[in-house]
């Protein structure tokens, strides 16, 4: 069974469907024990859904919350350094 950190290795490998069967294998009987790397392969499915959807979108059109939301981030990173 593979530790948390190979989990975290591979886990881009898992959710693209090009493990071998064993390395499959061992990526799910370690998911079935571990709640956070669960948590932290789930994450990477629903981003890189988000990432997929977002550039087949025909509307690459940016809203004003989207915007200030990431000015009000960027002003935040700002002030910590």
């Amino acid at each position: 069974m593979f530790r948390c950190s190979e989990v975290a290795e591979r886990a881009s490998l898992l959710i693209d469907g090009e493990l071998g069967p064993w390395q499959r294998f061992n990526m799910k009987l370690h998911l079935a024990m571990c709640r956070g790397c669960r948590a932290f392969i789930e994450q990477m499915r629903i981003t890189r859904d988000l990432t997929r959807a977002a550039v087949a979108s025909e509307d690459q059109h940016i809203g004003p919350e989207i915007e200030a939301a990431l000015a009000l981030r960027r002003a935040r990173s700002i002030g910590k350094t």
